[in-house]
């Protein structure tokens, strides 16, 4: 399993969402053909599964969109 914090010059996303949020870590880790993305703020941990990166971005920002409705 290979973890890495991704920062705001890694990715111009990240920036906007973190900005969006408030969100003080992103974490992104690779297990197998599984990646994982998981978003930390105030309210908890928000994670995001999918075999690129790409969908587990997609799908850790969906988690924090429903969570805050």
């Amino acid at each position: 399993m290979s973890i890495t914090i991704l920062t705001d010059e890694s990715s111009p996303k990240i920036s906007k969402v973190k900005k969006e949020f408030d969100i003080f870590r992103v974490i992104s880790m690779k297990k197998g053909n599984l990646n994982i993305i998981e978003f930390f703020n105030k309210d908890g941990a928000f994670r995001g599964f999918g075999r690129d990166t790409k969908a587990a971005y997609k799908r850790a920002k969906k988690a924090l969109k429903n969570y805050y409705k």
